[in-house]
C-alpha cells in the first residue's frame, strides 16, 4: 500500500531531517570553523582533537585542545578534556548555573621576559571611549562540582633566568555563587602531593562587608623559595605550612581589614647559599589574635617554638648570615634612597602627618616560648675553627608590648659536655635602660675554648671548670652589676706559635691567685651611669675576665704533694700506647699511688680524662684491621710484632702493599691505603669501641681491684674535636676537684 504524504508533512519532514542533520554535524562544523579561523580569532594557531554538543544534557565536551604560542610551535594553553554541563531550567528564576565543569590535564606556560608576557598579543587594546555602566537587574550565577585534575602552571622569568613549577595541581570546588545582595563561595582544593586548602567566603553588598575563613594543610614551603632568593640567599626551604585564618574587611574600605586565627610551620628547614643548613624547627606554632591592618592594632598570642635549630658561622669577612641577608641589605638599601630622594621633596606639614599617623601603632605579643632548642656556632676568624653547641636551650617571655614597662624572661640551656647555664630577668620597652637580670653557669668545661686562648695568649687551656653568677640592675642612670667567678683546675699549656698572641708573665701569676686547693674565686663589681657615652658594661666586664684569664696561665701540677710517697708530677697523666686497650703493670702503680691519696684525702675526686690523637689512632687502627683482612685472606699467621712494629712489616711487604693498592696508583700513604680499605664510617665505628673500652677497663680496675667508691673518681673522654695539638697523646690526663 502506497502512503501518500501530503506536501506540508513533506515539508515538515524535510525541516527536521535538516535540522537533525545540522544538530548531528554542528559540533564537527564548529570546530572546523574555529581551528581554521582561530588566529584571526584570537591571534593563535589552535587545535582541538574532538567538540560534542550533548543536546539532552545541555553540556559541551571538548578534548585535546592546544593553543600555540606565537611561533605556532610550542604550547600556550593545553587541555586533555573539558567538560561543561548547563542547567538551563534554572534560567526561569533569572540565575545562570552549571551543574559540573570537569577540566582534566591543564597545561599552562607563563613567559614574562624584558618585553612584557607571551599573551600580551592576544589582549585587545582598549576603546577609547567608555560606555557608562547602565542600571542593572541583580545577577545571579552557581558552579557546582567544579573539578580540575592533573593540572599544572610553569612560569619561566627570562630576564632573571628563574623558572617556577606548579605540577600535579588538583583542584575541588563544591560550589560558587553568586548575586549582586549577598556572595557565598565555598573552595576545597588540593594543593601539592599533601596539601589542602579551603576557603569559604560570605559577602554582604548591603553592608559592604565580607567574611574570609581560610585553611591550608600541609602546604609545601618549597614552591616560595623563587620569591625570597630576591632577597635572601638561601638554596632551599622547606616545611609544611598549616593555618585557620579568620578575615573581616569593608569592600569600600580596604585598610579595615581584621585578621585572627591560628598559624604554624612543621619540619622547617632552611640551606644557605652554599648548601649549609642555617635554620630548622620542629615545630612553629603562632596565634593570631587580632590583627587590625586599619587601625594599626597588632595582637598575637602565643608563639611556640619546638626543637629549633640555628648554625651560626663567623668567618673573617662576614657571618653566614650576613651573607644569607645580603640581597636584602642591597635592596633595602636602594630603597631607602629613593625614599630619601622623595622624602626632600615633600612639604613639612605632609611629613608630621606621616609621623602622627606611625604613632597611633600599637602591638602586644602575649608570649614566646622555645623548647629543646640548639645553637651550633662555629668561629672561623682564628687560627683555628671553634665549634660549639648549646643544647635543649629553653626560652619563656611574658607580655611584650611597647607599653609595657616590666615583661619577664627567663632560660636555661646545656653548655658543651656538662654545662649549664640559666636565667631569669625583666625588662621594658618604654625604657630600654631598665634591665633586671640574674643569671648562672655551671661546670663550663674551659679546654673547649683552647682556640680563643690560643688565638689571644698563645696558650691553650689544658683543663679548668667555670662557674660563673652575676645580678644586673639597671635604670635610665645607674648601673649595679655583681659577677661571682669561681674557676677550678684551670691549667694552661705551652706556648704555642700563634702571632696574635698578647704577651704576659702568666705562669707567676697563676701560681700566685691559685689556693692550696688549686681553686680560684674572686667578685667582680661593676657600676656607672649609662647615659655615659663611653659606658659599656659588657665591655667592662669582658676585659676585667681576659686580664684575669691571661694572668692565671699554667701552673705545674703541685696541689697533691707527697701524699702519694712521690712525685705528684708523676700521676699528672697516665700515659698509653697507641691501639692499647689493656692497663699495664706501671700504669696500675700509678693508679695505686691514686688510692692511696684517695685514702687519705676522701673528700677528694678524680676525673681520668682519655686523650689521644684522633688522626694517628686511627690510622694504626686501620692499619691493624688491614694486616688481620689480609692474613685472614691469605690463611696466614698474624705478625708476632709490637703495634709500633706494623707500620715497617707492611711497608716492607711487597705482597701486603699490592693488596692494599689494587690500583696500582702512585704516591698514596699506607696510611690512606689502609683507610680506604677498612671504610670510614666502619674505621669510626672501631675507634669509638676503643675509647669505651679503655674507659671500661679502667673504670672496673678502680673500682674492682682497688675497691675505690665510684663517687671518688669519674671516667670520660675528652673532646677530642676540640683539642689542642700538644694534648693528641695517647694518655688518661687527671683532674682533681671536691665531691
Amino acid at each position: 500500500m502506497k502512503i501518500q504524504l501530503s506536501k506540508r508533512k513533506k515539508i515538515l519532514i524535510l525541516i527536521f531531517a535538516f535540522l537533525f542533520i545540522l544538530f548531528f554535524f554542528l559540533s564537527s562544523l564548529i570546530k572546523y570553523w574555529v581551528v581554521k579561523n582561530s588566529e584571526e580569532l584570537v591571534g593563535r594557531k589552535l587545535e582541538i582533537s574532538e567538540l560534542h554538543f550533548n543536546y539532552a544534557q545541555v553540556s559541551l565536551g571538548v578534548k585535546g585542545f592546544k593553543l600555540f604560542e606565537e611561533d605556532n610551535i610550542n604550547s600556550f594553553v593545553a587541555f586533555d578534556e573539558l567538560d561543561v554541563n548547563f542547567s538551563p531550567w534554572y534560567l526561569i528564576t533569572g540565575e545562570y548555573a552549571f551543574s559540573e565543569i570537569y577540566l582534566d590535564g591543564l597545561n599552562v606556560t607563563v613567559i614574562q621576559d624584558s618585553l612584557g608576557f607571551n599573551f600580551d598579543s592576544m589582549i585587545p587594546e582598549q576603546d577609547s571611549i567608555v560606555d557608562e555602566p547602565s542600571e542593572e537587574k541583580d545577577l545571579k550565577f552557581s558552579i557546582k562540582n567544579i573539578q580540575f585534575k592533573n593540572g599544572s602552571v610553569r612560569y619561566i622569568d627570562e630576564v632573571k633566568k628563574n623558572t617556577i613549577a606548579f605540577d600535579k595541581m588538583d583542584l575541588a570546588l563544591p560550589l560558587i555563587a553568586w548575586n549582586n545582595q549577598k556572595s557565598e563561595m565555598g573552595v576545597d582544593f588540593a594543593m601539592g602531593d599533601k596539601g589542602r586548602v579551603q576557603v569559604s567566603a560570605d559577602i554582604d553588598h548591603a553592608k559592604n562587608a565580607y567574611v574570609i575563613d581560610l585553611a591550608t594543610q600541609s602546604i609545601d614551603l618549597e614552591p616560595i623559595k623563587a620569591y625570597l632568593t630576591d632577597y635572601l640567599d638561601i638554596s632551599a626551604i622547606s616545611g609544611q605550612l598549616n593555618t585557620i585564618i579568620h578575615m573581616k574587611g569593608s569592600l569600600d574600605k580596604p585598610m579595615d581589614l581584621v585578621v585572627s586565627g591560628q598559624t604554624n610551620v612543621i619540619d622547617f628547614e632552611m640551606i644557605d647559599g652554599a648548601d649549609k643548613k642555617l635554620f630548622a624547627a620542629k615545630k612553629i606554632d603562632v596565634d593570631l589574635d587580632s590583627l587590625n591592618v586599619g587601625t594599626a592594632h597588632y595582637e598575637i598570642g602565643a608563639i611556640q617554638v619546638d626543637s629549633p635549630e640555628i648554625y651560626a658561622s663567623l668567618d673573617k669577612e662576614s657571618s653566614n648570615f650576613e651573607r644569607m641577608l645580603a640581597p636584602y641589605m642591597l635592596a633595602d638599601s636602594l630603597a631607602q634612597n629613593t625614599l630619601n630622594i622623595e622624602a626632600d621633596s615633600l612639604a613639612a606639614d605632609t611629613i608630621s602627618t606621616q609621623i602622627d599617623t606611625v604613632s597611633d601603632l600599637f602591638y602586644q605579643l602575649k608570649s614566646i616560648s622555645v623548647t629543646n632548642g640548639l645553637v651550633n656556632f662555629t668561629d672561623n676568624t682564628l687560627n683555628r675553627p671553634f665549634v660549639y653547641d648549646l643544647k635543649n636551650i629553653t626560652l619563656k617571655m611574658g607580655i611584650l608590648s611597647e607599653k609595657a614597662d616590666s615583661i619577664p624572661i627567663a632560660y636555661s640551656m646545656q653548655l658543651h659536655g656538662e654545662g649549664r647555664s640559666s636565667g631569669e630577668g625583666t625588662f621594658s620597652m618604654k625604657n630600654l635602660s631598665s634591665v633586671n637580670f640574674k643569671n648562672q653557669l655551671e661546670n663550663l668545661d674551659l679546654m673547649s675554648f683552647s682556640p680563643y686562648t690560643e688565638f689571644y695568649i698563645a696558650r691553650p687551656i689544658t683543663q679548668g671548670e667555670f662557674n660563673y653568677k652575676t645580678s644586673l640592675d639597671m635604670t635610665a642612670t645607674q648601673l649595679k652589676n655583681n659577677n661571682q667567678i669561681h674557676i677550678s683546675e684551670l691549667d694552661f699549656g705551652k706556648k704555642t706559635k700563634d702571632k696574635n698572641a698578647i704577651k704576659a708573665p702568666v705562669r707567676l701569676a697563676l701560681y700566685l691567685l691559685k689556693d692550696k686547693d688549686d681553686q680560684i674565686d674572686f667578685e667582680l663589681p661593676v657600676s656607672g651611669n649609662p647615659e655615659d657615652p663611653d659606658f659599656r658594661v659588657g665591655k667592662i666586664i669582658w676585659k676585667t675576665v681576659m686580664k684575669f684569664l691571661i694572668k692565671t696561665a699554667s701552673q705545674p701540677f703541685n696541689i697533691l704533694g707527697n701524699l702519694a710517697g712521690g712525685n705528684p708530677e708523676s700521676i699528672k697523666t697516665i700515659p698509653f700506647h697507641f691501639l692499647q686497650d689493656s692497663l699495664d703493670a706501671t700504669q696500675k702503680k700509678n693508679l695505686r699511688k691514686i688510692a692511696t691519696i684517695l685514702s687519705k684525702k676522701n673528700e677528694l675526686s678524680f676525673s681520668f680524662v682519655q686523650e689521644t690523637n684522633l688522626q694517628k689512632e686511627k690510622e694504626f687502627l686501620a692499619l691493624k684491621s688491614s694486616i688481620k683482612t689480609y692474613c685472614t685472606s691469605k690463611n696466614r699467621a698474624y705478625p708476632e710484632l709490637a703495634d709500633d712494629q706494623l707500620s715497617q712489616w707492611a711497608t716492607t711487604n711487597v705482597e701486603f702493599m699490592a693488596y692494599l693498592n689494587t690500583n696500582s696508583e702512585e704516591g698514596v700513604s699506607l696510611a690512606s691505603l689502609c683507610i680506604d680499605k677498612v671504610g670510614k664510617l666502619e674505621l669510626d665505628s672501631m675507634f669509638m669501641n676503643l675509647l669505651q673500652t679503655r674507659n671500661t677497663v679502667l673504670n672496673m680496675f678502680m673500682k674492682d681491684s682497688l675497691i675505690l667508691d665510684e663517687a671518688s673518681f669519674k671516667v670520660k673522654t675528652a673532646d677530642l674535636r676540640n683539642m689542642p695539638e700538644q694534648l693528641k697523646s695517647p694518655n688518661y690526663r687527671l683532674e682533681v676537684s671536691l665531691k
